[in-house]
């Protein structure tokens, strides 16, 4: 067991409150967490690892970036997307100052282009579950604020859309 930081800690060097922010932090498979690593997530065609439930590393095929990347099972690519948008929201006043493979350096839309698209995709793909609603009710009990993306959906494509 291990804790998943959907934005890898690495990034903001492990300060809080991003750190323990229960909208980013998933339960995970240490070992699959290992692998993860601080890559960015993607899609990968010819896989040079693949876990026991079929997430994937290796060269990323979607968009303009050819590095390293995570993908994980469809089930999860809407609540990693979600994640995702969230913390671009929440620390937007931060992040523009952090690098990283997915990060364009900017304080509006945070993300490499190829990066959104993904996201996007990912989002549209798995939509919000019965879970995620019921992890955003518990988040909100335990942290006091919620993932405005799993309550309100269609706010993803107002603000990153077309």
């Amino acid at each position: 067991f291990n804790r998943e930081h959907i934005f890898p800690q690495s990034i903001f060097h492990k300060r809080s409150p991003m750190r323990s922010d229960f909208f980013h932090v998933y339960p995970s498979d240490g070992y699959v967490n290992g692998k993860r690593s601080n890559h960015p997530f993607g899609e990968v065609d010819r896989p040079r690892w693949t876990s026991s439930n079929g997430s994937k590393v290796g060269k990323n095929t979607f968009g303009g970036y050819r590095g390293t990347v995570f993908e994980p099972i469809d089930e999860f690519k809407g609540d990693i997307a979600r994640s995702l948008f969230y913390f671009a929201t929440r620390y937007e006043d931060q992040i523009y100052k952090w690098h990283h493979e997915m990060l364009n350096g900017t304080r509006d839309q945070v993300y490499k282009k190829w990066f959104v698209r993904l996201l996007l995709k990912w989002h549209r793909m798995d939509p919000v579950s019965e879970h995620e609603i019921r992890r955003n009710n518990a988040g909100h009990e335990y942290q006091g604020n919620r993932n405005p993306f799993i309550d309100h959906p269609e706010w993803v494509e107002a603000i990153w859309g077309n």
